[in-house]
């Protein structure tokens, strides 16, 4: 590999470097302006000569953050993103990455300007907009997850850039990761399961639908977008089986939509009790019935869960009523993706193989099943002890 020193002013030499040729046989050049004498610039010279050698020097002019951004954004976000994530991955960008890094060279990016952006988002600041004259965003404290999120997102988008040529390495990578709380994850027991159960059977026809909605997601542990995207044909009533094929999510932007699940594990069937296929088939006769008033007018979707013209729900609709709806009967007030905590919980806590509970969840990893949903309850935690109550202390007369 050939190499090269040219004398630019008193003290200025530039190197170069000649690495293979390009598709018209044109030699490759590689060019780098150092200041010092003659004998720094040989120095220098051998370097480089070996970093072009290595693969550690890239042609072609760095990008800015920001621009970097758009072309993310082109080439891979909105191509290879679910539309939910890409666009809570842009409003990450938007809100803080672009204020603070958009004017850094991707390529000068220091993992200490990573380690000072996080230490700035864990307190209120103000970030300078340089693109904006100057203006100034200020930014609230946010929770380790929530920065986790921010460095998670930061070090996938610098790896493509290292994939795509652009940089050398990932600055990212050489940054301890925030460190996230293990969140409290609310779930209910089997005494509040069947308070919840006792409940919901005396609501009206006016309310089936949020009747069907809660106790079919208390016995499948189904997430609420898999449950909104079940349609008629899904339901497998002789046998008792549903199958998962498809999620039903909402953006401002376009509404609600359907998307394919989680993950390919997500694609999957749950077996369901025939307590539940009684509820089904009862809610299907009502269904068929608000079908027929409408007439011409109705919608035909095929949704399980429909607005009274048979349109699709929104995915919020179902959730916010059951957070309204437990206090109202004296709950503990949990979301609606607790249901899914509830139902894991408790067939774990009844010896069912947490394989089976993986697969039923539409988990890839067991281990997933073990970290997130695997909770003494409380009638379990007493028994246990009073197990050591009479092996210690005799049982009682």
């Amino acid at each position: 590999m050939a190499g090269s020193i040219e004398k630019r002013g008193k003290n200025s030499y530039r190197l170069i470097v000649t690495n293979g040729f390009d598709l018209n046989g044109k030699s490759l050049r590689h060019t780098k302006t150092i200041h010092g004498s003659k004998k720094d610039a040989e120095i220098e010279l051998a370097k480089f000569v070996a970093e072009v050698q290595n693969g550690f020097v890239i042609d072609g002019k760095s990008l800015r953050f920001r621009e970097f951004v758009e072309f993310w954004k082109q080439k891979y976000g909105s191509k290879e993103l679910s539309p939910t994530t890409y666009t809570r991955y842009c409003r990450m960008l938007e809100t803080r990455l672009i204020p603070y890094f958009g004017n850094f060279y991707i390529n000068k990016i220091k993992a200490t300007d990573i380690m000072q952006f996080y230490d700035l988002l864990e307190k209120d600041t103000q970030i300078i907009r340089k693109k904006d004259n100057n203006n100034t965003k200020t930014i609230r404290p946010l929770s380790g997850k929530t920065i986790l999120e921010h460095h998670r997102l930061l070090r996938a988008m610098l790896h493509k850039a290292v994939y795509w040529q652009l940089i050398v390495s990932n600055p990212a990578e050489r940054v301890q990761p925030p460190r996230a709380k293990k969140p409290h994850r609310k779930f209910y027991d089997d005494a509040q399961c069947k308070v919840l159960l006792e409940n919901l059977a005396t609501l009206n026809d006016d309310l089936i639908k949020y009747k069907v909605a809660i106790t079919l997601t208390i016995f499948t542990g189904v997430r609420l977008g898999e449950l909104m995207g079940l349609e008629w044909q899904d339901i497998n009533f002789r046998d008792g089986i549903i199958s998962v094929n498809r999620s039903s999510q909402y953006l401002s932007d376009t509404g609600v939509f359907t998307k394919s699940p989680k993950t390919e594990s997500s694609i999957r069937e749950v077996a369901i009790p025939d307590f539940v296929i009684s509820l089904l088939e009862e809610y299907k006769i009502w269904y068929e019935a608000q079908k027929t008033a409408y007439g011409e007018l109705w919608y035909e979707s095929d949704r399980l869960f429909v607005q009274s013209d048979g349109k699709p729900m929104h995915p919020s609709t179902i959730s916010k009523w059951f957070v309204k709806y437990v206090g109202q009967i004296g709950l503990p007030v949990i979301n609606f993706h607790g249901l899914r905590h509830t139902n894991a919980t408790l067939l774990i806590s009844q010896n069912v193989d947490v394989a089976v509970v993986a697969a039923r969840l539409g988990h890839a990893q067991i281990t997933t099943t073990f970290n997130f949903y695997v909770h003494p309850i409380i009638s379990h935690n007493r028994k246990a002890g009073n197990v050591l109550e009479n092996l210690l202390l005799g049982a009682k007369s």
